[in-house]
Protein backbone atom coordinates (compact mmCIF):
# COMPACT_ATOMS: atom_id res chain seq x y z
CA UNK A 1 0.00 0.00 0.00
CA UNK A 2 1.55 3.25 -1.05
CA UNK A 3 2.10 5.43 2.47
CA UNK A 4 0.94 9.14 2.57
CA UNK A 5 3.63 11.81 1.57
CA UNK A 6 4.39 14.67 3.85
CA UNK A 7 6.67 16.36 1.88
CA UNK A 8 4.18 15.81 -1.61
CA UNK A 9 1.46 17.19 0.18
CA UNK A 10 3.79 20.11 1.44
CA UNK A 11 5.21 20.94 -2.34
CA UNK A 12 1.37 21.11 -3.48
CA UNK A 13 0.27 23.07 -0.36
CA UNK A 14 3.07 25.07 -0.96
CA UNK A 15 1.60 26.39 -4.20
CA UNK A 16 -2.17 26.27 -3.56
CA UNK A 17 -4.62 29.20 -2.98
CA UNK A 18 -7.48 29.04 -0.29
CA UNK A 19 -9.62 27.71 -2.47
CA UNK A 20 -7.44 24.46 -3.38
CA UNK A 21 -6.13 25.83 -7.04
CA UNK A 22 -2.17 26.61 -8.01
CA UNK A 23 -1.44 29.71 -7.44
CA UNK A 24 -0.37 30.94 -11.21
CA UNK A 25 -0.47 33.69 -12.59
CA UNK A 26 -2.20 35.44 -15.28
CA UNK A 27 0.99 34.71 -18.13
CA UNK A 28 -0.22 31.24 -18.27
CA UNK A 29 -4.10 32.17 -18.82
CA UNK A 30 -3.11 34.27 -21.76
CA UNK A 31 -0.92 31.46 -23.65
CA UNK A 32 -3.37 29.28 -23.73
CA UNK A 33 -2.28 28.20 -27.35
CA UNK A 34 1.31 26.99 -26.60
CA UNK A 35 -0.45 23.38 -25.00
CA UNK A 36 -0.14 21.97 -28.72
CA UNK A 37 3.51 23.07 -28.92
CA UNK A 38 4.41 21.62 -25.12
CA UNK A 39 3.18 18.11 -26.06
CA UNK A 40 5.95 15.64 -26.21
CA UNK A 41 5.31 13.01 -28.85
CA UNK A 42 8.98 11.26 -27.68
CA UNK A 43 6.66 9.14 -25.53
CA UNK A 44 6.77 5.39 -25.99
CA UNK A 45 3.23 4.09 -26.99
CA UNK A 46 3.18 -0.22 -26.69
CA UNK A 47 0.10 -2.45 -27.32
CA UNK A 48 -1.54 -4.31 -24.36
CA UNK A 49 0.54 -7.63 -25.09
CA UNK A 50 3.66 -5.52 -25.17
CA UNK A 51 6.23 -7.11 -22.89
CA UNK A 52 7.54 -5.11 -19.38
CA UNK A 53 11.51 -5.68 -21.03
CA UNK A 54 10.26 -3.91 -23.72
CA UNK A 55 8.85 -1.34 -22.70
CA UNK A 56 12.00 -0.35 -19.82
CA UNK A 57 13.88 -0.62 -23.58
CA UNK A 58 12.05 1.89 -25.10
CA UNK A 59 11.98 3.90 -22.01
CA UNK A 60 15.60 3.94 -21.86
CA UNK A 61 15.85 4.19 -25.72
CA UNK A 62 13.71 7.19 -25.64
CA UNK A 63 14.96 8.57 -21.81
CA UNK A 64 11.39 8.70 -20.85
CA UNK A 65 9.60 7.36 -17.08
CA UNK A 66 6.54 5.89 -18.73
CA UNK A 67 5.27 4.31 -21.61
CA UNK A 68 1.22 4.79 -22.78
CA UNK A 69 -0.43 1.25 -23.54
CA UNK A 70 -2.97 1.62 -26.90
CA UNK A 71 -5.08 -0.79 -27.66
CA UNK A 72 -6.95 -0.34 -31.56
CA UNK A 73 -5.31 2.93 -31.49
CA UNK A 74 -6.64 4.44 -28.76
CA UNK A 75 -5.26 5.23 -25.30
CA UNK A 76 -6.03 2.73 -22.82
CA UNK A 77 -3.62 2.34 -20.25
CA UNK A 78 -0.28 4.13 -19.27
CA UNK A 79 2.79 2.24 -16.68
CA UNK A 80 5.32 4.46 -14.79
CA UNK A 81 8.18 4.06 -13.39
CA UNK A 82 6.47 3.77 -9.88
CA UNK A 83 4.46 0.73 -11.50
CA UNK A 84 7.65 -0.73 -12.41
CA UNK A 85 9.01 -0.02 -9.13
CA UNK A 86 6.88 -1.36 -7.11
CA UNK A 87 6.31 -4.71 -9.49
CA UNK A 88 9.82 -5.83 -8.87
CA UNK A 89 10.44 -5.49 -5.21
CA UNK A 90 9.10 -1.78 -4.28
CA UNK A 91 5.64 -2.52 -3.54
CA UNK A 92 2.91 -4.96 -2.88
CA UNK A 93 2.90 -5.92 -6.81
CA UNK A 94 6.07 -7.65 -5.89
CA UNK A 95 4.24 -10.57 -4.77
CA UNK A 96 2.28 -11.12 -8.19
CA UNK A 97 5.90 -11.53 -9.37
CA UNK A 98 6.59 -13.98 -7.21
CA UNK A 99 3.54 -15.85 -7.01
CA UNK A 100 3.56 -16.05 -11.05
CA UNK A 101 7.11 -16.34 -12.21
CA UNK A 102 8.69 -17.26 -9.34
CA UNK A 103 12.65 -15.71 -8.69
CA UNK A 104 13.00 -16.07 -12.85
CA UNK A 105 14.20 -11.97 -13.52
CA UNK A 106 13.55 -12.61 -17.59
CA UNK A 107 10.59 -14.41 -16.83
CA UNK A 108 9.26 -11.47 -14.17
CA UNK A 109 9.84 -9.39 -17.05
CA UNK A 110 7.92 -10.76 -19.81
CA UNK A 111 4.42 -10.07 -18.25
CA UNK A 112 1.91 -8.00 -20.34
CA UNK A 113 1.68 -4.31 -20.27
CA UNK A 114 -1.97 -4.85 -20.07
CA UNK A 115 -1.20 -6.93 -16.55
CA UNK A 116 0.77 -3.61 -15.26
CA UNK A 117 -0.62 -0.67 -16.49
CA UNK A 118 -3.16 2.00 -14.74
CA UNK A 119 -6.12 1.79 -16.53
CA UNK A 120 -7.67 4.85 -14.52
CA UNK A 121 -5.64 7.51 -15.84
CA UNK A 122 -6.15 11.44 -16.23
CA UNK A 123 -5.34 12.91 -19.67
CA UNK A 124 -6.33 15.30 -21.95
CA UNK A 125 -7.01 16.80 -25.67
CA UNK A 126 -5.27 19.78 -27.78
CA UNK A 127 -8.01 21.54 -26.55
CA UNK A 128 -7.73 21.57 -23.01
CA UNK A 129 -6.54 24.89 -21.46
CA UNK A 130 -2.93 25.08 -19.98
CA UNK A 131 -4.09 26.44 -17.04
CA UNK A 132 -6.18 23.03 -16.21
CA UNK A 133 -3.28 20.82 -17.41
CA UNK A 134 -1.14 22.69 -14.99
CA UNK A 135 -3.58 21.99 -12.17
CA UNK A 136 -3.96 18.81 -12.97
CA UNK A 137 -0.13 18.49 -12.51
CA UNK A 138 0.21 19.99 -9.24
CA UNK A 139 -3.27 18.74 -7.52
CA UNK A 140 -2.95 14.88 -8.51
CA UNK A 141 0.84 15.21 -8.37
CA UNK A 142 1.52 13.92 -12.00
CA UNK A 143 4.93 14.22 -13.40
CA UNK A 144 3.40 14.09 -16.94
CA UNK A 145 -0.50 14.08 -18.46
CA UNK A 146 -0.93 11.77 -21.82
CA UNK A 147 -2.44 14.00 -24.85
CA UNK A 148 -4.73 12.44 -27.13
CA UNK A 149 -6.55 13.47 -29.82
CA UNK A 150 -10.88 13.84 -29.85
CA UNK A 151 -10.72 10.09 -30.77
CA UNK A 152 -8.45 9.12 -28.24
CA UNK A 153 -5.91 8.35 -30.13
CA UNK A 154 -2.34 9.28 -28.20
CA UNK A 155 -0.11 12.28 -29.54
CA UNK A 156 1.91 12.41 -26.72
CA UNK A 157 2.46 13.76 -23.18
CA UNK A 158 2.66 17.15 -21.43
CA UNK A 159 5.44 17.29 -19.12
CA UNK A 160 7.58 18.60 -16.20
CA UNK A 161 10.44 18.67 -18.05
CA UNK A 162 8.80 20.40 -21.30
CA UNK A 163 6.87 23.32 -19.22
CA UNK A 164 10.26 23.79 -17.33
CA UNK A 165 11.89 24.54 -20.88
CA UNK A 166 9.38 26.29 -22.49
CA UNK A 167 9.11 28.81 -19.07
CA UNK A 168 12.58 28.91 -18.14
CA UNK A 169 12.71 32.40 -19.74
CA UNK A 170 10.64 33.87 -16.52
CA UNK A 171 13.12 32.71 -14.11
CA UNK A 172 15.01 35.28 -12.45
CA UNK A 173 18.34 35.33 -10.42
CA UNK A 174 16.66 33.94 -7.03
CA UNK A 175 18.86 31.24 -5.13
CA UNK A 176 17.65 27.37 -5.38
CA UNK A 177 17.47 27.39 -1.86
CA UNK A 178 14.34 29.53 -2.09
CA UNK A 179 12.74 26.68 -4.16
CA UNK A 180 14.74 23.56 -3.15
CA UNK A 181 13.24 20.41 -1.28
CA UNK A 182 14.66 20.72 1.98
CA UNK A 183 13.62 16.58 3.47
CA UNK A 184 15.55 15.06 1.25
CA UNK A 185 14.72 11.15 1.27
CA UNK A 186 17.87 9.60 1.43
CA UNK A 187 19.59 5.80 1.73
CA UNK A 188 22.75 4.63 2.62
CA UNK A 189 25.03 4.02 -0.09
CA UNK A 190 26.27 0.55 0.91
CA UNK A 191 22.41 -0.50 1.31
CA UNK A 192 20.43 -2.96 -0.94
CA UNK A 193 18.41 -1.78 -4.23
CA UNK A 194 15.63 -3.47 -2.67
CA UNK A 195 15.93 -0.90 0.28
CA UNK A 196 15.54 2.31 -2.34
CA UNK A 197 12.83 0.88 -4.67
CA UNK A 198 10.71 -0.02 -1.55
CA UNK A 199 11.56 4.12 -0.26
CA UNK A 200 10.57 5.21 -4.00
CA UNK A 201 7.43 3.92 -3.63
CA UNK A 202 6.52 4.08 -0.26
CA UNK A 203 7.44 7.79 -0.53
CA UNK A 204 6.65 8.92 -4.40
CA UNK A 205 10.31 10.16 -5.24
CA UNK A 206 12.02 9.21 -8.45
CA UNK A 207 15.00 9.54 -7.22
CA UNK A 208 16.98 8.39 -3.80
CA UNK A 209 20.65 10.06 -2.76
CA UNK A 210 22.91 7.82 -1.22
CA UNK A 211 25.15 8.89 1.46
CA UNK A 212 27.75 7.72 3.45
CA UNK A 213 28.51 7.56 7.26
CA UNK A 214 30.57 10.36 6.88
CA UNK A 215 27.71 12.46 5.30
CA UNK A 216 29.62 12.88 1.62
CA UNK A 217 26.82 11.89 -1.48
CA UNK A 218 28.10 9.12 -3.07
CA UNK A 219 25.64 9.15 -5.91
CA UNK A 220 21.96 9.10 -6.57
CA UNK A 221 19.37 6.01 -7.81
CA UNK A 222 17.20 7.65 -10.12
CA UNK A 223 14.39 6.50 -12.19
CA UNK A 224 16.39 6.90 -15.20
CA UNK A 225 19.77 4.63 -13.30
CA UNK A 226 17.51 2.09 -12.89
CA UNK A 227 15.70 1.70 -16.51
CA UNK A 228 18.94 1.98 -18.12
CA UNK A 229 20.44 -1.19 -16.06
CA UNK A 230 17.34 -2.92 -16.77
CA UNK A 231 16.95 -1.78 -20.43
CA UNK A 232 20.38 -1.70 -21.81
CA UNK A 233 20.57 -5.38 -20.30
CA UNK A 234 23.26 -4.70 -17.94
CA UNK A 235 21.04 -6.04 -15.41
CA UNK A 236 20.98 -9.25 -17.26
CA UNK A 237 25.29 -9.48 -17.44
CA UNK A 238 25.64 -8.62 -13.90
CA UNK A 239 23.32 -11.07 -12.54
CA UNK A 240 24.97 -15.11 -11.05
CA UNK A 241 21.50 -16.96 -12.09
CA UNK A 242 19.39 -14.23 -13.38
CA UNK A 243 17.21 -14.27 -10.30
CA UNK A 244 14.98 -10.95 -8.70
CA UNK A 245 15.83 -11.50 -5.49
CA UNK A 246 19.79 -11.22 -6.73
CA UNK A 247 18.85 -7.85 -8.15
CA UNK A 248 17.54 -6.93 -5.04
CA UNK A 249 20.38 -7.58 -3.22
CA UNK A 250 22.40 -5.75 -5.48
CA UNK A 251 24.23 -2.62 -3.53
CA UNK A 252 22.37 0.48 -4.52
CA UNK A 253 25.73 2.27 -5.57
CA UNK A 254 26.30 0.00 -8.94
CA UNK A 255 23.03 1.04 -10.17
CA UNK A 256 23.37 4.49 -8.97
CA UNK A 257 23.77 7.93 -11.37
CA UNK A 258 27.60 8.99 -11.39
CA UNK A 259 26.66 12.41 -13.90
CA UNK A 260 25.28 14.53 -10.99
CA UNK A 261 25.55 18.18 -10.49
CA UNK A 262 25.56 19.54 -7.19
CA UNK A 263 25.78 23.07 -6.40
CA UNK A 264 25.30 25.76 -3.57
CA UNK A 265 22.35 26.88 -2.16
CA UNK A 266 23.17 30.55 -3.22
CA UNK A 267 23.28 29.29 -6.90
CA UNK A 268 20.72 31.23 -8.89
CA UNK A 269 18.04 29.09 -10.49
CA UNK A 270 18.75 30.61 -13.71
CA UNK A 271 22.23 29.57 -13.91
CA UNK A 272 21.32 25.76 -12.72
CA UNK A 273 18.36 25.66 -15.35
CA UNK A 274 21.02 25.93 -17.33
CA UNK A 275 23.50 23.39 -16.36
CA UNK A 276 20.42 20.65 -16.26
CA UNK A 277 19.21 21.74 -19.86
CA UNK A 278 22.71 21.16 -21.33
CA UNK A 279 23.23 18.25 -19.50
CA UNK A 280 20.26 16.53 -20.16
CA UNK A 281 19.39 15.94 -16.57
CA UNK A 282 16.45 16.31 -14.29
CA UNK A 283 17.77 17.18 -11.20
CA UNK A 284 20.25 18.57 -8.56
CA UNK A 285 21.40 18.18 -5.34
CA UNK A 286 22.12 20.92 -3.28
CA UNK A 287 25.33 20.81 -0.65
CA UNK A 288 26.45 23.27 1.79
CA UNK A 289 30.03 22.43 2.81
CA UNK A 290 30.05 19.19 1.82
CA UNK A 291 26.28 18.12 3.48
CA UNK A 292 23.34 17.73 1.72
CA UNK A 293 21.07 20.48 2.61
CA UNK A 294 18.29 19.76 -0.51
CA UNK A 295 17.62 18.42 -3.66
CA UNK A 296 15.68 20.46 -6.68
CA UNK A 297 14.00 18.27 -9.29
CA UNK A 298 11.77 19.19 -12.38
CA UNK A 299 8.75 19.69 -10.43
CA UNK A 300 10.75 22.01 -8.20
CA UNK A 301 10.95 23.94 -10.65
CA UNK A 302 7.74 23.96 -12.59
CA UNK A 303 6.56 25.47 -9.53
CA UNK A 304 9.28 28.24 -9.40
CA UNK A 305 8.97 29.26 -13.29
CA UNK A 306 4.94 28.73 -13.29
CA UNK A 307 4.54 30.25 -10.21
CA UNK A 308 7.10 33.49 -10.56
Amino acid sequence: MKLPNPRRMYERARWLRSDGKPNFTSVVRSRQSELRILVDSNVPVVSPQTPLLNCIEEMCRRRFRAVLVAKSNLLSGIITFHDIADYLGGGYRYRVALDRYGANLFRVLSIASQELMNRDLTYVTLDTPLERVLELMVIGGFGLIPVTDETGRPLGAVTEGGIVRAFSWRVGRKPVENFMTRNVVVSEAGGRLGDVLRLMVSTGVRRIPLVGRDGSIQGVVSWRSVVDYIGSHRVFENLREGLITEFLELRSAEVADRDIVVVEPETPLERLIRVLLERGLDYALIAKGGELVGIITERDIMYAVIGA
